[in-house]
């Protein structure tokens, strides 16, 4: 699905619904920003005003990458749950079936045994006794009948009612899948003008580009509030180095949630696939209140780390980098706790 980006990002020493209209007018403003480093006609901008615009360029690619890993989530989601509308309504298919060849079966040994019906053969009957038995069988008989009848008809409405909810996954399905391939597009044109504008930096600048943000291990980190948060960063220290790559899911490359995701799984906790569905299965804290191990996204949930402690974040960034060890940035402004 991203092998071309995973190519791309290789060469640079690693990485509901429409596309917000901030990524867009983002994406362009670097791009024009790009001239502006390169023109040789023009004043060079400032370094770090350089650096800081092929940083927001990755950025604004990783924003919708987000957005395709949740679709990519729906349509896991969709395809399970038309997989099991499928079995119920086979169940439900046979049963009805079953029902409706015992009523006709039943009606039509009626026929045979009375053509004027039931109740018109009683009439003829001349002995008291036997009417009176006999019109206790047709009651019984018509009582049984109109609960099979029931039983039927409520059979045939839970079919019905499958069968619309069938098509309609279906549709948002293919809707899904419509989508996605759109944003997987915005996503390479994102990456193609950041990758261009990273280009048309000087060697110092790319020296700062390629260090922005990086930071050693903390010394004293404290301790994580549960044991699976300690293991969750231990799994993530572990893959510092491994390429970021857009939807990546490990063990050979991963995206800022993917890192996540895959942190706490080897934990033996599972969370959602995306920064916005983690943070809202997490319970919600203060950043003031942060400790090892819990999660701290992006304000606009575009990207998600694990925090260490000492002002430090172990994340896979979105600079076409690889999993490091990194400042925690003013970008940071929401924190989770899993479990």
């Amino acid at each position: 699905m991203f092998d071309r980006l995973e190519k791309c990002v290789a060469s640079t020493h690693h990485p509901a619904r429409s596309i917000p209209r901030r990524i867009a007018v983002a994406v362009t403003a670097v791009v024009l920003g790009a001239g502006l480093v390169a023109g040789s006609a023009q004043a060079e901008p400032d370094r770090a005003d350089a650096v800081a615009q092929v940083e927001q360029a990755f950025n604004a690619a990783a924003a919708v990458n987000e957005e395709v890993n949740q679709l990519t989530s729906d349509i896991a989601s969709a395809q399970a749950s038309i997989a099991a509308l499928d079995t119920e309504i086979a169940d439900i298919q046979a049963r009805y079936d079953e029902q409706r060849s015992a009523l006709g079966s039943v009606i039509a040994q009626q026929q045979i045994d009375s053509p004027l019906g039931a109740t018109a053969s009683l009439l003829g009957s001349d002995d008291p006794a036997s009417f009176l038995e006999g019109l206790s069988a047709v009651q019984a008989f018509n009582s049984t009948q109109a609960e099979a009848l029931d039983a039927a008809s409520s059979t045939a409405a839970d079919l019905a009612s499958r069968q619309t909810q069938l098509q309609q996954l279906t549709a948002q399905l293919e809707a899904d899948k419509a989508e996605a391939d759109a944003k997987q597009a915005e996503v390479q044109n994102a990456y193609d003008a950041a990758q261009a504008q990273l280009s048309q930096l000087d060697q110092a600048q790319r020296a700062q580009f390629d260090t922005a943000n990086n930071a050693s291990l903390p010394a004293n980190p404290g301790a994580a509030p549960s044991a699976f948060s300690g293991s969750a960063i231990d799994f993530a220290l572990s893959r510092i180095g491994v390429p970021y790559r857009y939807g990546g899911n490990g063990p050979d490359s991963y995206d800022c949630s993917g890192l996540t995701k895959a942190s706490f799984a080897a934990a033996g906790v599972s969370i959602p696939r995306t920064a916005r569905t983690q943070y809202g299965a997490s319970t919600k804290i203060s950043m003031s209140d942060i400790q090892p191990g819990d999660l701290v996204f992006y304000g606009d949930m575009s990207h998600v780390a694990i925090y260490l402690g000492n002002g430090q974040v172990v994340e896979a960034p979105s600079s076409g980098s690889s999993v490091r060890v990194a400042s925690l940035r003013s970008n940071f402004t929401q924190a989770g706790r899993v479990g």
